[in-house]
C-alpha cells in the first residue's frame, strides 16, 4: 500500500485520501459525529460508491495512524474503528498470514470471542448463543 504524505484532497468525496493499493483508495470523510474511512474502488464504481467503511472518533490523526499501521494484503480491516457500516466485512487476499488480526469481529470492532463494549450487540450475543458462553 502506498501512503500519501501529506494526504491528498479528494474533492469528489470531500475528504482526504490517505493511501492506495492496487484495487482501492482509502479516503476519510466527515460523517456526522464520526470520521468514516472508506475503501473506494479504483474502477468507475469509485465515482459513486465505496466497498467498505469504518467509523472512527473525530480525530484525523487517529485514522491516519490506523491506516499507516494496516497491511490490507494480510489484514482484513484496520484497527481502532468503533462501527462498521458496510456488509459484508472486508477480507484480505492473504488473510491466512495474519490469523490473530483476522479473527471474527462484531459490527462495533470488538473480537466476538472477547465480547463487545456495546450492550446487546447482535454479533456478540449470537457468538455467546452458539458457543454456550455465559449470558448478559
Amino acid at each position: 500500500m502506498e501512503l500519501h504524505q501529506p494526504p491528498i484532497l479528494d474533492e469528489r468525496w470531500e475528504g482526504y485520501e490517505l493511501a492506495a493499493d492496487d484495487t482501492h483508495r482509502y479516503v476519510w470523510i466527515w460523517q456526522g459525529y464520526n470520521i468514516r474511512l472508506i475503501a473506494v474502488p479504483k474502477n468507475e464504481d469509485g465515482a459513486w460508491a465505496y466497498d467498505h467503511g469504518w467509523c472512527y472518533p473525530r480525530d484525523p490523526q487517529v485514522v491516519a495512524d490506523s491506516v499507516a499501521a494496516w497491511d490490507p494484503d494480510t489484514q482484513d480491516e484496520p484497527a481502532g474503528w468503533h462501527k462498521r457500516p458496510t456488509d459484508p466485512p472486508r477480507r484480505a487476499p492473504r488473510r491466512a498470514e495474519d490469523p490473530q488480526h483476522n479473527r471474527d469481529r462484531c459490527v462495533h470492532g470488538c473480537y466476538v470471542e472477547a465480547g463487545c463494549r456495546t450492550v446487546n450487540c447482535r454479533d456478540a450475543l449470537a457468538h455467546e448463543r452458539s458457543h454456550g458462553t455465559g449470558s448478559r
